[in-house]
């Protein structure tokens, strides 16, 4: 992924009605490993999602739900497909407006929406519950289409087809 800046950011959720949105830090992103920039708002309720499409970069609001009861439950991310034993994804949603009015989408995601590291197993958490024995490369085209059919699905891209 090629490095993007605070302005690409702004222009990408310049048409979300956000409130106060928090930007990370760009300074320190490895941009080589990435194949789109999440972040989690400080409050945690929040998430973000910024990924290069044809030459545009699309953004992301997502509603942060974290699962703190109840039993702990093996989870798999819908995006890279990594099996936590236990509470490390969340329930990511958004709101999308439909033939019939408003209504919700969500998926289970990586809680820190770091995909991108996971697949390449740069995170310091513990590796996959059940490892995969796929290519490197045919895990990173399958974590931008699940990104990218998120995004049809939240009508990101209705504009580009």
């Amino acid at each position: 992924m090629e490095a993007l800046t605070h302005t690409d950011l702004q222009d990408a959720f310049k048409r979300k009605s956000l409130g106060e949105y928090h930007l990370p830090e760009l300074e320190h992103v490895d941009w080589g490993v990435l194949d789109y920039l999440g972040w989690i708002h400080p409050t945690g309720h929040a998430g973000y999602v910024a990924m290069p499409i044809q030459k545009q970069v699309k953004g992301l609001v997502l509603k942060r739900m974290v699962n703190h009861g109840g039993r702990p439950r093996t989870h798999m991310c819908s995006w890279c497909h990594h099996v936590y034993r236990s509470r490390g994804t969340a329930m990511f949603s958004t709101i999308v407006e439909g033939s019939d009015g408003r209504r919700t989408i969500g998926n289970y995601i990586c809680g820190n929406l770091d995909c991108s590291l996971r697949i390449r197993n740069l995170t310091s958490d513990p590796p996959t519950y059940l490892p995969e024995t796929i290519h490197i490369d045919r895990k990173i085209v399958r974590l931008r289409i699940a990104v990218s059919a998120f995004m049809t699905r939240a009508n990101l891209l209705s504009d580009l087809l």
